[in-house]
């Protein structure tokens, strides 16, 4: 079994598949999604409905939840603060308009329920795998870690454990150059988010699958045409 790590998609349903496609995962092989399946890019459904298909199909998909994907839950539920007001005024509309609708309470059943049920953090042996962050201060990082940390914070100043007892945090959410992300691959702290999205900027614009036992990265370029930033 192998076991890969991919960072925040955004829509690029292309871009996507065409990574899976590069990674070429087996029927054992276990994929850990870090959030942020939607927004930004033109087919969040698509990207939605691939990951939910890839499910259904057996394959060993593990997605947490992302703060973009939070915002939408938020939005769908009427809870109005300022995450999901900023969703519904930004990203909200061009993300309504993949699902063909007008208004967040008319996305379909099934990606709502998809997005609820899914984890703020997973471990993998080793690994402590998160949207955003989590602080290392506790204890407990992995169940005393505040869900807004999860979603929305930045770990790279809460990681004041010299070696996180073994243990290596993997993040998506802040845009990291690809040297940055390689570089991060050798500390205790795993930067996946590429800015996918940004398309032809210097050193941003990949979707990044990192291979947990070899510590290899494959880096897609992005696929799916003009995003909204």
């Amino acid at each position: 079994m192998r076991r890969f790590a991919i960072g925040d998609i955004h829509g690029g349903l292309q871009t996507f598949l065409t990574l899976i496609q590069r990674i070429r995962p087996r029927h054992d092989d276990r994929i850990y999604l870090l959030g942020d399946y939607i927004d930004r890019g033109p087919d969040s459904r698509g990207v939605l409905e691939a990951i939910i298909s890839m499910q259904e199909a057996g394959c060993d998909v593990r997605p947490l939840l992302g703060n973009h994907d939070d915002m939408l839950l938020r939005s769908v539920t009427g809870e109005h603060n300022l995450f999901s007001r900023h969703w519904q005024e930004g990203w909200g509309s061009h993300t309504l308009k993949s699902f063909g609708v007008c208004f967040p309470g008319e996305i379909p059943d099934r990606y709502v329920q998809f997005l609820e049920s899914l984890p703020l953090c997973c471990r993998e042996q080793s690994y402590l795998l998160v949207h955003a962050g989590l602080d290392m201060t506790r204890d407990d990082p992995l169940t005393e870690t505040e869900p807004v940390q999860m979603l929305w914070g930045d770990s790279s100043y809460l990681n004041t454990r010299s070696d996180l007892e073994g243990l290596t945090l993997i993040t998506g959410h802040k845009i990291r150059s690809l040297d940055d992300i390689i570089y991060s691959c050798t500390s205790s702290h795993i930067c996946l988010d590429n800015g996918a999205f940004t398309g032809n900027q210097p050193e941003q614009g990949h979707l990044v699958a990192l291979n947990l036992d070899t510590l290899e990265i494959t880096a897609q370029p992005w696929l799916d045409g003009e995003a909204v930033l």
